[in-house]
């Protein structure tokens, strides 16, 4: 039923969103493809338009003490968005917490199902997101089309 082509790209919420981005880029070598407006950096290493996703991390967050960094979480990319409905449909059936609908997101211009696992990890099924060309620009964000699926 479910057919994962890969892990998509992780995400991880951070304390000081600047330091975090040039230790990914500056360390390893990773591309930023885009900010959002509320600060979430998204980073490619490959034609993906993102591989890693650097979050913000709330103040309260913050206040929870030190260590690494909390996970924020886990995307499976699957073929198109008629699988991911079928999984959405599929994860519903099974009790699985997660959003009502299928969403079209900003950045990557992909389509995203979020759910969490047992232990409340998140965790994202995802189908159709933009590739970085040969120029390394990604969709300009007067392009960006956020919307509901309906099934």
């Amino acid at each position: 039923m479910v057919r994962i082509q890969k892990i998509g790209h992780i995400g991880l919420f951070c304390r000081d969103i600047k330091k975090m981005t040039e230790f990914y880029t500056d360390v390893l070598e990773m591309k930023v493809s885009d900010v959002n407006e509320r600060g979430m950096v998204f980073l490619r290493f490959g034609a993906d338009h993102h591989s890693f996703n650097l979050v913000p991390m709330s103040e309260e967050m913050k206040k929870k003490g030190d260590g690494p960094q909390a996970l924020q979480h886990i995307a499976l990319e699957v073929a198109d968005l008629e699988e991911l409905k079928k999984i959405k449909k599929h994860l519903q059936s099974k009790g699985v917490k997660g959003h009502a609908k299928v969403k079209h997101e900003g950045p990557g211009n992909n389509y995203v199902y979020d759910f969490v696992d047992p232990e409340g990890n998140n965790l994202q099924f995802f189908c159709g997101m933009d590739q970085i060309g040969w120029d390394g620009k990604s969709r300009p964000k007067e392009q960006w089309n956020r919307f509901e699926v309906d099934d």
